[in-house]
């Protein structure tokens, strides 16, 4: 985290973080908006403590992206492979039931033009098994910053905006419902705040 401080501060690149309130003190899942390869850096330098991104397996194939991503722990999950997508949630549900909070990209991809694109519910279900609190979390300036197709950063102000936990519902016991609700209500906070 500090190495991505030191490159925004070096950059002349300002950071603003709202909402670090809204964080959770226990384990929580994560749900960010996404728009650029710099998304992953920017919420290592915002945030106060350490999370664990989860990444799709393709990204191993880069060699940057694949260091990047190792040396945040990062978990790696199958998106074309349904046997291997169900052992990947069940390992992620259990990371979060022993403690550890884990930071989605539930786009799964971004886009050049602006706005949110449908969510996967991957992201969701991990929050809804162990009933833990999921944080919408929104980007801004990324976009500008280093959009898709674009190699060199340009100068922007970044902002990362940390929304009000989500919960799943505490009387129910259809984990599929409440993946759904925590996805509707996460499309919501973040579409909002674009």
């Amino acid at each position: 985290e500090g190495l991505a401080r030191a490159l925004l501060r070096l950059t002349g690149t300002p950071l603003v973080v709202h909402g670090q309130e809204h964080l959770p003190a226990g384990p929580c899942v994560l749900a960010c908006s996404h728009a650029s390869y710099l998304d992953g850096v920017i919420l290592v330098a915002a945030l106060e403590r350490p999370f664990c991104f989860v990444a799709k397996s393709e990204l191993r194939g880069s060699l940057p992206l694949r260091l990047f991503l190792r040396r945040l722990g990062a978990e790696f999950v199958e998106r074309f492979d349904a046997a291997r997508g169900v052992a990947d949630a069940q390992r992620l549900a259990g990371a979060v039931s022993s403690g550890r909070c884990l930071i989605f990209f539930p786009e799964g991809t971004f886009a050049p033009q602006p706005g949110l694109l449908p969510l996967h519910l991957g992201a969701f279900v991990i929050a809804a098994r162990p009933r833990v609190p999921l944080v919408p979390v929104v980007l801004r300036g990324n976009r500008e910053m280093l959009p898709d197709g674009v190699w060199w950063p340009r100068p922007a102000r970044l902002e990362v905006e940390l929304c009000e936990p989500v919960l799943p519902a505490a009387d129910s016991d259809d984990e599929f419902a409440d993946a759904l609700a925590l996805r509707a209500a996460t499309q919501r906070a973040i579409a909002q705040r674009l």
